[in-house]
């Protein structure tokens, strides 16, 4: 691992390497950072056709478990993370995706096998290669995404891979195809600037050819998001095939519809102030399973309903709020298996009996003792913001902190910015309130959840009443005796890390500390270098093109207002950075040295959106918390107090240093 690190303060170098942290020694019920590492979560699960056997991908591996319960058998031991398993129809296959390519693995044993070996396509690395395998129902057909053509597209290969076709045109950007029942069908989602939340599609398929027959039919086109952050994410057929399920925000929140697989308008099925997600209909067409956050935003549980529509129920609840994920049904209908994890618990498989409406089971333990013990179910807290508008967030009450005293604090800011901070297992909040410091996660304006009004209310307005959101924040904790004004710092990534970037100019003399991770400082250099559906999503919140809103491009660059910044800021990108690009990051230090401010500047190679890599990641958490030390929680007599200097540990003594 080479790391690259640019770290001036006034033009004077700064003493930065010294050595690693101390993180590794446990004390009971505390975590360390490797703690957060280790954890090894469930990943995408599939039930078997016959309902016996779940796999699922843990440690980039496939693992086989029994459905009742039972010890893991390994399938893979390959090289290569794995993602979307699809089980063949006649349960002896496991398709997957790997290495940027299809692949089949015997469920008896033995080597897998690739099937697809394409070279990337140009644009976004994460969507330049082959991905997302579904079988045909009779086993002969794969249905895949790639993007080996530069845009997306849907590609069919046979199962022995000799013969592969591209099933949508090759400028069409196409994805989340799911075969009919029978099997002659295909319906998928298209998306184009002038529709960019999506249209939906069936093409006929000739199951001898492996071609499209015919033009594709178009079933129904969404009204498009003004902010472009919300699209049709597929549908699903029902089992007689004539009817799909899909979710639409035609009602100003993400609701269930229907709509009929030969076309006609879509029959709503669920409504109210509150988000649904992820429909699927049970074997027997009876019912449909979904997902809600009905009750708390923050979190969601399983509910259904008559496949035709009626009163919804719910048929989870837990003692503690959480988020649950990828429910699906057993092929008799009585059973649901689903993903769940929730503030003190990392994400595992349950199981559901759907007739006896019985408390879920858990089928695998993946939480560690060690951070079970240790992490504390945040409270969910509301306050005003400078407009009177009411803003909710997750807070984390520092540990070991005096009756009555204040401790530092660190508001944490999501990306997207259609986001949202929910009861999950989030380790480094957990880590940071562990160490003493209050942490608060903002729900700001833009963020999901709380419906399509309050999402698009930063549409043309960013670096606007987003801000004075987070601001009003570090406010509601002084308010409340929890934060010592004087240190309070900010940190995120990706929209986050622009909302840190926003916040030392808008707030010059708030915050004691900024950690800016892969954000974006100039909206316009943005629009130009990222990948294209980013780039149309973004012009569509700014209102139009730099060109026609150069106003509201200006006030979200924050390269104009560097003079105005007073707080140190702690700056993180991965070099390979394809959704966010990497010269944000390097305008943002040039411009902090030419204005004489403190920065310290860490770049990751061969880093995507995000860091990755495990020492990539300890390496980020140690130096982040090294700085927070230093500006918020100095230790005196310990180390250097000096603002011209931070002694970050170093993970890598190897690396390379570039001024």
């Amino acid at each position: 691992m080479q790391l690259s690190y640019r770290v001036l303060r006034h033009g004077v170098l700064a003493a930065v390497f010294a050595g690693t942290m101390a993180t590794s020694v446990h004390a009971q019920g505390r975590l360390t950072l490797q703690d957060l590492l280790s954890a090894e979560p469930i990943g995408e699960t599939e039930l078997s056709p016959d309902g016996q056997t779940i796999a699922l991908v843990r440690s980039g591996q496939i693992v086989l478990l029994p459905s009742a319960g039972g010890w893991p058998v390994l399938l893979t031991s390959t090289q290569g993370g794995k993602s979307s398993l699809a089980w063949s129809p006649n349960g002896k296959q496991i398709a997957y995706a790997g290495q940027g390519s299809i692949w089949v693995v015997p469920v008896a044993g033995g080597a897998p096998r690739r099937l697809t070996n394409a070279p990337p396509g140009s644009g976004d690395p994460r969507q330049a290669t082959d991905r997302t395998p579904r079988w045909s129902p009779d086993g002969h057909w794969i249905l895949f995404q790639s993007g080996r053509r530069g845009t997306n597209g849907l590609f069919v290969v046979t199962e022995d891979g000799a013969v592969t076709s591209a099933i949508t045109p090759p400028k069409e950007e196409a994805g989340e195809g799911r075969w009919s029942p029978d099997g002659s069908q295909i319906v998928y989602v298209t998306r184009d600037k002038e529709y960019f939340s999506g249209r939906l599609q069936v093409l006929h398929f000739d199951a001898h050819s492996g071609q499209p027959v015919g033009e594709a039919t178009k079933l129904y086109t969404a009204p498009t998001d003004k902010g472009g952050g919300w699209a049709i994410h597929g549908a699903v057929w029902s089992p007689d095939g004539k009817t799909l399920a899909t979710v639409l925000q035609n009602s100003g929140w993400d609701h269930l519809y229907l709509i009929p697989a030969k076309g006609g308008e879509p029959k709503q099925v669920t409504d109210g102030s509150f988000e649904d997600d992820s429909p699927t209909f049970s074997p027997d067409g009876k019912q449909l399973l979904f997902l809600s956050n009905r009750g708390l935003a923050e979190a969601n549980d399983l509910w259904t309903i008559p496949a035709n529509g009626g009163e919804a129920k719910q048929i989870t609840k837990f003692g503690e709020p959480g988020i649950s994920a990828q429910p699906q049904w057993s092929p008799d209908s009585k059973r649901i298996y689903f993903a769940h994890q929730s503030a003190t618990e990392t994400s595992d498989l349950l199981v559901l009996d759907a007739v006896a409406s019985a408390k879920p089971v858990s089928l695998t333990h993946t939480t560690p003792t060690n951070y079970k013990a240790a992490a504390q179910v945040p409270e969910r807290v509301t306050w005003k913001s400078k407009d009177g508008r009411e803003i909710a967030g997750l807070l984390y009450h520092p540990k070991g902190i005096a009756a009555g005293a204040k401790a530092p604090a660190v508001l944490w800011i999501h990306g997207g910015p259609e986001g949202q901070d929910v009861y999950r297992s989030d380790a480094w909040a957990q880590y940071l309130a562990q160490a003493g410091y209050a942490v608060l996660e903002p729900n700001y304006r833009g963020s999901s959840g709380y419906g399509e009004s309050f999402r698009n209310l930063n549409v043309e307005d960013s670096n606007g009443g987003e801000v004075d959101d987070v601001a009003a924040g570090v406010q509601y904790l002084v308010s409340r005796g929890i934060a010592d004004l004087s240190r309070v710092a900010i940190g995120g990534g990706s929209h986050g890390g622009t909302m840190v970037a926003y916040a030392v100019t808008r707030y010059p003399e708030l915050f004691a500390a900024a950690i800016e991770l892969y954000g974006v400082v100039d909206r316009e250099l943005f629009v130009y270098r990222t990948n294209h559906p980013s780039s149309i999503r973004w012009m569509m919140k700014m209102g139009g093109t730099p060109t026609e809103k150069p106003e509201v491009y200006r006030k979200a660059n924050i390269l104009l207002s560097i003079d105005k910044v007073r707080t140190p800021v702690l700056i993180m990108h991965g070099e390979n950075d394809p959704q966010v690009p990497p010269a944000e990051s390097t305008e943002f230090a040039k411009a902090l040295r030419e204005h004489h401010k403190t920065y310290f500047y860490f770049t990751y190679p061969n880093e995507l959106h995000g860091f990755s890599q495990p020492l990539h990641r300890l390496d980020a958490w140690q130096k982040q918390l090294a700085f927070l030390e230093h500006y918020l929680n100095p230790k005196f007599g310990t180390t250097t107090t000096s603002t011209d200097e931070v002694v970050f540990p170093n993970i890598d003594k190897q690396a390379n240093q570039h001024f």
